[in-house]
């Protein structure tokens, strides 16, 4: 089956079984109820990462170029997926969490053959090799993207914005390198996260069938897209650089990272959720949810595929490497200053308006 039958597939299958499993939610209590730092309307059901695995999970064996190492991705991510609906339902323990999804990861790298060896000449004096350290590392790069997706999803069409901006970077590098594979699994990735978000961008024509992904579906986005990194930098051909690999997830890598920074430095615990990510200023800033979802998932984009042309066009490591840090000393100085920047914000959009009318 073609890749443009099979992302129709799968789009198709995702809406159907968010459909069906609404009733099915409501009547388990599988649901996300307003109160305390959730500011939504109503109760929601949190069914839409189900949805989005079981559109891949039918859709996929039907590609006609099945991807190396599709099981393991499979039961990887089914594995995430039940975890993150259990933790949805019954607000599990992060040390069970965190073992899932180490679980998961050493699934990747020993049942896939996954591994990042190299991080590439990201200092100009020749690859570096990480030689023992490589499965570890891989499997510590798998949980912290899996996290940093789970982070993003703070408001309605964030995290599926995002998922969509670093699925669509990673297709294009796939196209544009030649991996028909790769491309195949981008194109059913990015049909399932549309037909999710039909249920959850802020919409008023939504508003009956709004969904959330739950920690099911921002586990399973972060864990589509860094098997997309790491299939496309270091899988038996390999296409991309390593580097160029972290631009595909490059704003929710570094929203982890400042997170995690500013807890520790507040004497909090790093997994403790707070209200001073780049969404949330932003939102403090005047925009709307569906605002503050178009721009982050367009900055997303613009960086994802940024990376991929800069390394099309022979732009060597270490100039990318030292780019990305660039963009994440901005966003960490832009967080840091979160309150100015908003008030900034605020301001100019006044201005603004004022100037319209």
């Amino acid at each position: 089956m073609s890749w443009i039958d099979a992302a129709l597939i799968g789009f198709l299958v995702t809406a159907v079984f968010i459909l069906a499993l609404r009733p099915v939610a409501f009547a388990i209590g599988f649901v996300d109820r307003p109160g305390g730092r959730k500011g939504h309307q109503g109760i929601v059901p949190v069914i839409g990462g189900v949805g989005m695995y079981l559109g891949l999970v039918t859709t996929l064996p039907l590609l006609a170029e099945p991807m190396v190492g599709q099981t393991a991705f499979l039961v990887a991510g089914g594995l995430l997926v039940l975890v993150g609906a259990l933790d949805d339902r019954f607000d599990l323990p992060p040390s069970v969490r965190l073992v899932a999804q180490a679980t998961a990861a050493l699934i990747v790298c020993l049942g896939a053959g996954l591994v990042a060896e190299n991080l590439g000449n990201i200092l100009f004096f020749g690859d570096i090799a990480l030689g023992p350290l490589a499965l570890p590392f891989t499997v510590l790069v798998i949980i912290a993207v899996v996290n940093a997706f789970n982070m993003m999803d703070g408001l309605d069409g964030l995290a599926g914005g995002i998922g969509l901006a670093s699925l669509t970077a990673a297709t294009l590098a796939a196209l544009v390198f030649g991996d028909g594979a790769g491309a195949s699994l981008g194109f059913v990735g990015i049909a399932v996260v549309l037909s999710f978000l039909l249920f959850n961008f802020p919409m008023v024509r939504n508003r009956k069938v709004r969904t959330f992904m739950g920690d099911a579906g921002s586990t399973l986005l972060g864990f589509a897209v860094v098997w997309m990194g790491l299939k496309l930098a270091h899988g038996p051909t390999p296409v991309i650089s390593p580097v160029t690999a972290l631009w595909l997830a490059a704003l929710p890598i570094f929203d982890l990272f400042i997170s995690f920074v500013r807890r520790i430095a507040k004497g909090q615990n790093p997994l403790h959720p707070d209200s001073e990510h780049l969404h949330h200023i932003l939102f403090r800033a005047g925009f709307s949810v569906r605002q503050v979802a178009l721009i982050m998932t367009t900055i997303a984009f613009l960086v994802g595929i940024t990376g991929v042309l800069s390394h099309r066009a022979g732009v060597p490591d270490g100039v990318l490497f030292f780019g990305l840090i660039l963009i994440g000393i901005t966003q960490a100085f832009t967080v840091r200053h979160a309150w100015k920047f908003a008030s900034w914000l605020r301001r100019r959009r006044h201005v603004e308006g004022k100037v319209e009318a």
